[in-house]
């Protein structure tokens, strides 16, 4: 059973919150050695889906990173799913 503040298998628990609405658990976790935080929904539902969201702030208003985001959900030969935000 997790609690806060326990360690679990590299990972610091800093939060658990019951999300009724969600028939979920959310855990608040980070990584020991590297920092990285996640917010875990745990629950019963049978797709395993997961999302990883990285903080990258461009370093002017070019519209650069913005650009090479819609580059790379463009698709590619093998994946040739032109938007799959939209599909």
């Amino acid at each position: 059973m997790l609690k806060i503040n326990s360690i679990y298998k590299g990972w610091k628990v800093l939060d658990l919150q019951a999300l009724p609405d969600y028939k979920s658990t959310g855990i608040h976790l980070r990584h020991e050695k590297t920092g990285m935080e996640i917010f875990h929904l745990f629950c019963d539902d049978e797709e395993n889906l997961f999302a990883f969201a990285f903080k990258t702030l461009p370093k002017d208003s070019t519209g650069v990173a913005h650009i090479l985001e819609h580059s790379v959900l463009c698709g590619s030969k093998k994946y040739p799913l032109k938007d799959p935000l939209f599909s």
